[in-house]
């Protein structure tokens, strides 16, 4: 493992044409189009080391006493351990992980970039603090990665009291907006208390002084990135549920504004103190974040925003029926990222 501190169908050559599902009849005359129509799915080269040894390997090296199964059962991602035995590992891409806190077990980019890992074990990581992109060395262009994924953030009071650390995130952004990777998000940025609190001085839950006390909290008003303008086609941002697919009342829900970049997964953190409940939408990101290593593996000629789109239109619907204000896209399936054709809602 390279660990490096991200219808109709037919066939020609091995280049998959997607030309809509739909109703039959009238010889195609009532395809419907899809959101994939006109992406090159051609596919790439499965890796011959399965998902499973991997993860063996990584247990094994830690002295754990858990196998593979356990470790499944507790990322759980519907999918991903029939993804993994086809040798969709992420081999030959890349993640990228912007967090804080990357030398000890417990540190919170330590377990960020360890769940990206066990996603996509094949998949080289990068782990950088967000803080340390002013490098030219480290900046998002040169790393050119498949896949970036945060879940941490600046807070409101820091951003108003240093212009150059505000004028240090706007470009973070614009090269976030400028790449070709998938960005998978955090959604929730505002969770430092879930009752009526004055953060910094400044009135509004975690200081973000959109963000109700009280109440629903939504990607625009609660997360620093969204409110500073994060809106491209390549971004997801992750929100969590619980074992009944309830988004828990700590947690930011998709709004109107972003409920089209918006998916839910699960958040359990990957410690030996995993008890399949919500653990933060910090540890939700690096799911969907490794998947989308999965997606550019086998599909390697799908740009950033494509992929996006292939795992939030695979996504399983929860909530009204459709993409809502509530759960956005619905919850991550890797299988059927892996699969979109005729698995897209």
């Amino acid at each position: 493992m390279n660990i490096k501190t991200l219808v109709s169908v037919g066939l020609v050559g091995s280049t998959l044409l997607l030309t809509g599902c739909g109703g039959g009849g009238g010889g195609g005359s009532n395809v419907q189009p899809t959101a994939i129509d006109g992406f090159n799915m051609t596919q790439g080269t499965a890796d011959s080391k399965l998902g499973a040894t991997y993860i063996q390997e990584v247990l094994t090296a830690g002295g754990f006493s858990i196998g593979p199964s356990t470790m499944y059962s507790r990322v759980d991602i519907t999918g991903l351990e029939a993804s993994h035995s086809a040798g969709w590992t992420g081999l030959g891409k890349t993640i990228t992980v912007l967090d804080s806190g990357f030398t000890n077990a417990g540190d919170h980019g330590r377990q960020v970039s360890d769940i990206a890992r066990t996603v996509a074990p094949g998949a080289t990581r990068y782990e950088y603090s967000l803080g340390a992109l002013e490098d030219s060395n480290k900046n998002l262009i040169t790393m050119a990665s498949d896949v970036i994924t945060s879940s941490t953030y600046y807070s409101p009071s820091s951003l108003a009291g240093s212009p150059s650390l505000d004028n240090y995130v706007t470009a973070v952004i614009t090269n976030l907006e400028a790449s070709d990777a998938l960005v998978t998000m955090a959604a929730q940025h505002s969770n430092w208390s879930s009752a009526s609190v004055i953060k910094d001085g400044v009135a509004g839950r975690g200081g973000f002084t959109a963000c109700p006390d009280s109440g629903i909290m939504t990607v625009e008003n609660c997360n620093s990135f969204a409110i500073k303008g994060l809106d491209s086609t390549n971004i997801i941002y992750v929100g969590e549920v619980d074992s009944n697919d309830t988004i828990p009342d700590w947690s930011n829900q998709a709004g109107s504004a972003h409920k089209n970049q918006f998916i839910v997964t699960s958040s359990d953190a990957i410690t030996t103190a995993s008890d399949g409940n919500p653990s933060g939408n910090s540890f939700a990101a690096p799911r969907v974040a490794g998947v989308g290593a999965l997606v550019r593996q086998k599909f390697p000629n799908l740009t950033g925003s494509q992929t996006a789109t292939v795992i939030l239109h695979t996504a399983d619907d929860l909530g009204v029926p459709g993409v809502d204000a509530v759960y956005g896209h619905g919850k991550l399936n890797a299988g059927k990222a892996l699969a979109p054709v005729g698995n897209l809602h």
